[in-house]
């Protein structure tokens, strides 16, 4: 065809193409089986367009969800076809039409309540009540409807799907052992991603055979540790794992596929429950190690500065996974569980810095909570609520909550007013993956994919593991006292090795026997480092690396007094109380620059607030960084430090410092 003809054929359709198409190829397909179903002015617009109604076809892109309109109405351009036919054809559009669309909210609900039927609680405690959003009835589905095909258009990975197989992605997907939160996001682009990364057929959990052997074996570590302290130090507290060892391998795959997206160091904060397990099968502490500090050979605070609880205690190690090795580090914790939050968070934010890590994809930062605290303790919203601000963005946390399902004696319905104690979290936005602590595969999927989140979009990311606690807040507790329901559940409920172990010898992947051999040979491992942890030398670990020249205590440097110059004192003083002529601040403030001048013009006595601003104007002259955080820091809580002045005109800063 000749480009005028193209041209011609342009000016005739040009009007049918975007957001009119849909609305004349109706009409157009009914002119072509019958034209008397048409006002006149209607059939005399489509005779005239009749030489060139191949090329009209091709601007006319008719509802994908009726694939064979196309072909239908090339077919009929030569034939008669009786009204009732070109009814049918309407009924049939209106049918697929409403399915999409019926299909696609019943999805949506998915993705927004799945949640609430999924399996979490290993115990099956929890009541799941059936929720009509999530029933295709409400959507108006009947049971003849569940294998009609309905056009999806790469929603859930498919084009077309019968409700069947719709209704089977979706249960897989957000009511199996995961339950996932990411609707409440803002952010398109970040809810699209966990939509897309957890959507469709091909991507359900899967590990290889290497992969379930890693997370078997860190599994029997865990819980073998557990039992032979029980066994050998009775009734002594511990703050075991018992009922949550697969908080082992997800940290191992956080630090894992941290390392392959560039992490470069780790920095973990937790509470009691646990720390023994992660410092000897995450932090690669000797098991000899602990075991001394059970028969009391644990370092003296006294003698070297560093005593406390062997469940308080920090350490740090490389760990290398692929080729990556990873520095992670464990702080200490004292007894107020989530106070170490933002400790962790400043170490991180200061470790950014003199790595020079602008991007804040090298270091990050790991929290561990109880559910309770997690929930109950201020500090953790306050954390989420200062995650996003410059002053103290660290590029996102990853969060892990054990959730034991119980306080020290709490149920969840009288500590919290929320389903979940995650949905504090949702104050940032963060994603919230709830996890079933019985089925480490799903555990660990959900530390990869929350390791993703976090470097590709530096943001806190939560990941809820529900599990329980075998035995009381310690090992000296009686929980039946409060709890007897629960724990006579928890009693008869197999270990979370246990249900893996015939998970994996029903994949072929080990025998049942095979997987004795492996537990018996762990503790085997045990008794040789417990025989040994008897003449075991405990060594000052905690000042390695770049803390190796530090010598820790108290009284014991006696390298001199600190102190600056007189001269330098005027000097550096003469520049923190001067104020550029075109820069206009409060009447107030410029009297007590005017004041501080004569401090180091006429001799005046020096005050509080002006010596705290040498002190740090000295430091910045040695090379040191001051860091105030805050709008009030830099003015001061009693309008006393002013060390960031606003100019009243336009809002400039400047700071003399």
């Amino acid at each position: 065809m000749s480009v005028n003809n193209n041209n011609q054929t342009y000016k005739k359709t040009s009007f049918l193409t975007g957001t009119n198409s849909d609305y004349i190829e109706e009409y157009y397909a009914l002119y072509l089986q019958n034209p008397k179903l048409l006002t006149n002015d209607w059939v005399e617009f489509f005779n005239g367009l009749k030489e060139d109604s191949k090329n009209i076809l091709q601007n006319i892109k008719g509802p994908s969800w009726n694939p064979k309109k196309v072909k239908q109405v090339d077919n009929i351009q030569n034939s008669q076809f009786k009204t009732e036919d070109a009814v049918t054809d309407l009924a049939s559009i209106k049918q697929a039409s409403t399915d999409s669309v019926r299909a696609i909210m019943l999805i949506r609900a998915y993705r927004i309540r799945g949640h609430l039927i999924a399996k979490l609680d290993p115990l099956n405690l929890q009541k799941k009540d059936e929720h009509l959003e999530l029933k295709p009835e409400t959507y108006g589905f009947k049971k003849e409807d569940y294998n009609r095909k309905i056009f999806l258009d790469g929603v859930l990975g498919l084009q077309y799907g019968n409700l069947k197989e719709i209704l089977g992605i979706l249960k897989k997907t957000y009511c199996s052992t995961i339950g996932y939160e990411f609707m409440h996001m803002s952010d398109p682009e970040e809810k699209a991603w966990v939509r897309n990364r957890i959507e469709g057929p091909e991507k359900k959990v899967t590990f290889t055979d290497n992969g379930k052997k890693a997370i078997l074996n860190k599994i029997i570590e865990a819980e073998g540790f557990e039992k032979y302290l029980q066994v050998k130090f009775v009734g002594t507290k511990r703050f075991g794992l018992d009922g949550g060892e697969s908080l082992i391998p997800a940290l191992e795959q956080i630090i894992k596929r941290g390392g392959n997206l560039g992490v470069k160091e780790i920095k973990i904060g937790m509470p009691h429950r646990g720390r023994l397990n992660v410092l000897a099968n995450v932090m690669g502490k000797p098991y000899q190690a602990i075991f001394s500090e059970y028969f009391g050979k644990g370092i003296s605070a006294q003698e070297d500065f560093e005593g406390d609880v062997k469940y308080h205690l920090g350490a740090s190690s490389n760990r290398e996974f692929d080729g990556n090795v990873v520095h992670i580090s464990l702080t200490d914790n004292p007894s107020h569980l989530e106070a170490v939050n933002p400790v962790v968070l400043g170490q991180v934010r200061a470790k950014q810095f003199f790595h020079k890590d602008p991007s804040r994809k090298s270091v990050v930062p790991v929290l561990i909570h109880g559910d309770a605290a997690f929930a109950g303790q201020g500090v953790v919203a306050e954390c989420f609520a200062m995650s996003g601000l410059p002053g103290h963005n660290i590029g996102g946390t990853i969060h892990l909550i054990v959730n034991n399902q119980i306080g020290f004696t709490t149920a969840p319905r009288f500590a919290r007013s929320s389903p979940y104690p995650s949905d504090v979290a949702k104050l940032s936005q963060a994603p919230i993956f709830h996890v079933n602590g019985d089925d480490p595969e799903a555990v660990v999927h959900c530390a990869k994919v929350a390791t993703e989140y976090r470097q590709k979009f530096n943001r806190d990311v939560v990941i809820d593991m529900v599990c329980y606690r075998r035995f009381g807040h310690n090992e000296g507790d009686e929980p039946s006292f409060t709890q007897p329901i629960m724990y006579k559940k928890i009693r008869s409920h197999p270990t979370t090795l246990n249900i893996y172990s015939k998970k994996i010898s029903s994949d072929g992947l080990f025998k049942e026997d095979q997987i004795e051999q492996k537990k018996q040979e762990f503790k085997k491992f045990l008794e040789n480092e417990y025989t040994s942890s008897k003449n075991y030398k405990s060594e000052l670990k905690w000042f390695d690396g770049v803390w190796s020249r530090f010598k820790p205590g108290l009284g014991k440097d006696k390298r001199g007094v600190s102190g600056v110059d007189k001269k330098t004192i005027i000097e550096t003083g003469k520049k923190i109380s001067e104020i550029p002529e075109n820069f206009i601040v409060h009447k107030t403030v410029k009297k007590i620059f005017e004041q501080k001048q004569k401090m180091f013009t006429e001799e005046a006595p020096i005050d509080w607030s002006t010596a705290e601003s040498l002190a740090f104007g000295t430091l910045l002259i040695d090379g040191f960084s001051v860091r105030l955080s805050g709008q009030d820091s830099g003015r001061g809580t009693f309008s006393q430090r002013h060390s960031v002045l606003r100019n009243q005109d336009n809002h400039d800063r400047y700071i003399p410092l």
